[in-house]
């Protein structure tokens, strides 16, 4: 029953209500550069992206794959977090860069959504076979999150056996409850921001593909069910907004997951709702562990000044955990 009632995360007095614990950090938070490497991945469908690699100068047996949020990068904060918390281990890092908002401009009209298991699958798989790996974990915020938690579940049949866990944190796993949510008044203002980003990334792709884009509905759009009602949908081979949201939500597949996962969704999240909380799930689960800290704010976990973030020590010792069970 691995409900985990008590989260070791206790947010700091007087940290602010949910709204300031999700802005605080991710505007004031700030981590040192990481000196990555940087591959350019050729996937199978034709286009490409950035893999972004810490690796040390010893081989390791250890690989941690990490995905970003919603228009975020490796550049994040809680990205460089963790890297640091994982190469202190001597483990190596590769963080990889979505498609559309991100860094990687891609040479197809398409964009990383949060049904892209398959993207993620095929940088698994690749990683492996470069850095010959005996054991991966992934951990994921937010979309990354959902993406993360969508390739362990869905793709459990066909999982390569060196993953061996997961963790996911703040992961918007119900997308139609996460989605009106954001579109409601309480979250326009991170409405807004999102869809400023994923607009630029819709007009750099008109570049590339002149009449493509329809930019006069673009310049519309003002909510998330707009634009992926509108862009999302057709572009990624969905039938509508709601098509897209189903069946690009990992709430539906965490029965399935055949590895140690952890999923860390705070209480006060102002983005989630719904299904981001599968109690009764995790209670049958012997391999899902949900972890629902009262306080955090989305990808907020504020902490005192110069101590590691805490969402990097609770990978790592979920991480440590998998490795002990997979031997």
């Amino acid at each position: 029953m691995p409900f985990i009632a008590h989260s070791t995360y206790q947010a700091p007095p007087f940290s602010g209500n949910a709204h300031l614990q999700t802005i605080i950090p991710s505007f004031f938070r700030k981590e040192s550069a990481v000196a990555y490497q940087r591959e350019s991945f050729e996937m199978p469908d034709g286009d490409f992206v950035y893999l972004d690699w810490a690796c040390g100068s010893s081989p390791s047996s250890d690989l941690v794959i990490i995905s970003h949020g919603l228009c975020g990068s490796t550049q994040r904060h809680y990205v460089l977090s963790l890297v640091h918390a994982f190469r202190a281990m001597q483990v190596d890092c590769l963080a990889w860069n979505f498609r559309l908002t991100g860094p990687s401009p891609g040479r197809l009209l398409k964009m990383t959504t949060s049904d892209s298991s398959e993207e993620l699958g095929w940088i698994t798989e690749h990683a492996i076979v470069k850095g010959g790996y005996r054991r991966v974990f992934h951990v994921g915020y937010s979309m990354g999150g959902n993406i993360c938690l969508l390739y362990l579940g869905r793709e459990a049949q066909s999982l390569p056996d060196e993953v061996v866990g997961g963790a996911a944190f703040c992961a918007t796993i119900d997308l139609p409850v996460c989605s009106r949510i954001m579109d409601s008044s309480t979250g326009k203002l991170y409405t807004w921001h999102f869809l400023r980003k994923m607009s630029r990334g819709m007009l750099e792709k008109h570049k590339q593909f002149p009449g493509q884009i329809d930019l006069e509905t673009l310049a519309r759009v003002r909510s998330f069910r707009e634009f992926d009602e509108h862009f999302t949908a057709p572009m990624m081979g969905f039938k509508d907004a709601d098509d897209y949201w189903r069946r690009a939500s990992a709430s539906a597949w965490l029965h399935k997951l055949p590895v140690p996962t952890l999923l860390v969704n705070p209480n006060n999240d102002p983005f989630l709702g719904g299904d981001c909380y599968p109690v009764e799930c995790a209670r049958k689960s012997r391999l899902l562990y949900l972890e629902t800290p009262e306080e955090g704010g989305h990808c907020g976990f504020i902490g005192a000044k110069n101590q590691e973030w805490w969402p990097a020590t609770r990978s790592k010792e979920f991480f440590e955990q998998a490795v002990s069970r997979a031997g």
